[in-house]
């Protein structure tokens, strides 16, 4: 068909087309109208458009999706600070980094705080320091080892392999008289700190916050820590979970504590908050006030998304564990010290060490005696409280199976019919924060009910066999 084209000039009838061009005229301007799709015309068209298609190269196809192993097997080329690396290794490492980068932070409160958890040197360290890559092959495979269905708790040789390797060349580094302002020292020490305490291994993490001590005493101190908060978020933490655990004062403890209250009511009106017995000791009054309004914040800046400034954050955190850690054998009442136990347990929860739930063994037998010496002191208005101690302890250092725990449940939930909603409500008038506590809280509840549940219908049944 030609391509050449007619023009009409509607207002010079001399220019009209001449005999014959107004059917070439119409065959051009209704090309693809009034076609039927099954005419053999347009049959053989959509046979001449395919061949047409399958013999021209097609340069603007989806490029082939590389595979994982592709990745890994790449990884060859890659020279690692060790010269023993071998193929598992450099994949052990190469997932191991992949997840950091999608996991960056250890804090369930990295949606609340701008922290960034993940030192951006540390991956240079991989290809630089060979103490600091053999620390990260031993928290690998001790993961692997965790995270292994038939595990039996004992380190795996390869595990205990890049163990021993970190440790010898952390002492060669450690003989240098200017170790201490290494900045990879500090991190394989606080990893090889953080390792033993998911290992329940405290006499190793006490070791090695020892060093970490020394070392941060050098380097200026709680001064150096107040200019590092995401360094120093993580020592308090690990050091609170060593505390909880081991029973021992923690290292990294603030010399001077001012007992006033530090925070400020974050919005007026305020809700229904639970209030403290005037018999309380008026230090811990402030300190649980300062937590109410700390989680209060926490709660209205989540709904803004909002994010805290690290800094301050820290420095808040640092005081109220502090403060705490201060009124240990201070206070006088079963309560009131079953009261700052459950507020510990509950900074707990502002990290999260990887792998499994570090064992609270310590922190839990002193919950238990206490709750036990002091429940019976407790007033009627205190059901709040009663619920936010049980409830806490077991989404935070207990968990549901402990005895005493379902027994105090059984007698608090007694001729009761309780929901999430209604017992979440008692939580928020004591201290609660909802982007992390939510929904451990609501499956520690739910374990409890279905566990009170079943001791109840058990009780029924062997009463229904005895005839009573």
């Amino acid at each position: 068909m030609s391509n050449t084209f007619e023009f009409i000039h509607v207002d010079d009838p001399v220019s009209n087309p001449k005999p014959g061009k107004s059917l070439q005229i119409r065959s051009h301007c209704m090309q693809g109208k009034n076609k039927r799709e099954d005419s053999r015309r347009s049959i053989r068209e959509r046979k001449r458009q395919e061949k047409a298609a399958q013999q021209q190269p097609n340069h603007l196809g989806p490029r082939p999706i590389v595979p994982l192993s592709t990745w890994t097997n790449d990884l060859s080329l890659v020279h690692f600070a060790g010269p023993d690396i071998d193929s598992e290794s450099k994949s052990i490492l190469f997932r191991a980094f992949a997840y950091h980068v999608a996991n960056q932070s250890l804090s369930p409160l990295d949606r609340a705080v701008d922290f960034d958890c993940l030192e951006s040197a540390s991956f240079d360290w991989l290809f630089k320091d060979a103490a600091f890559l053999h620390s990260v092959l031993c928290t690998s495979y001790a993961m692997s080892d965790i995270l292994y269905p038939q595990w039996n708790g004992t380190p795996s040789p390869k595990t205990l392999l890049h163990l021993r390797k970190t440790l010898s060349l952390l002492q060669q580094k450690m003989s240098n008289p200017n170790a201490h302002q290494d900045e990879s020292v500090l991190v394989v020490v606080q990893n090889l700190a953080l390792l033993s305490a998911v290992f329940g291994d405290w006499v190793a993490a006490a070791t090695h916050f020892k060093g970490l001590q020394k070392i941060i005493e050098l380097r200026g101190n709680l001064g150096f820590l107040t200019s590092r908060p995401k360094l120093h978020f993580k020592l308090d933490r690990i050091d609170l979970a060593y505390s909880l655990s081991a029973g021992k004062q923690p290292f990294f403890m603030h010399p001077s504590v001012q007992w006033d209250c530090t925070i400020m009511a974050p919005y007026h009106p305020l809700p229904d908050l639970y209030i403290p017995p005037r018999e309380w000791d008026w230090r811990l009054v402030n300190v649980f006030q300062d937590f109410q309004y700390l989680s209060l914040r926490i709660n209205r800046n989540a709904l803004k998304r909002a994010r805290h400034n690290p800094a301050c954050f820290q420095a808040t955190l640092t005081s109220l564990q502090s403060r705490l850690m201060h009124l240990r054998s201070q206070l006088s009442t079963p309560v009131e010290e079953l009261v700052r136990l459950t507020m510990l347990a509950f900074l707990t929860t502002t990290f999260k060490a990887p792998g499994r739930k570090i064992p609270y063994g310590w922190v839990v037998g002193q919950l238990e005696t206490v709750y036990r010496n002091g429940v019976g002191c407790m007033r009627q208005e205190d059901l709040s409280l009663k619920l936010w101690v049980l409830i806490t302890a077991g989404y935070t250092v207990a968990g549901v199976d402990h005895v005493w725990l379902k027994e105090a449940w059984e007698e608090v939930s007694s001729g009761m019919v309780w929901d999430w909603g209604s017992v979440k409500a008692h939580l928020l008038r004591v201290m609660f924060i909802e982007l992390i506590h939510d929904r451990p809280g609501e499956a520690a509840f739910d374990e409890l009910e279905k566990r009170s549940f079943w001791n109840v219908d058990a009780s029924l049944l062997s009463d229904l066999e005895l005839g009573v």
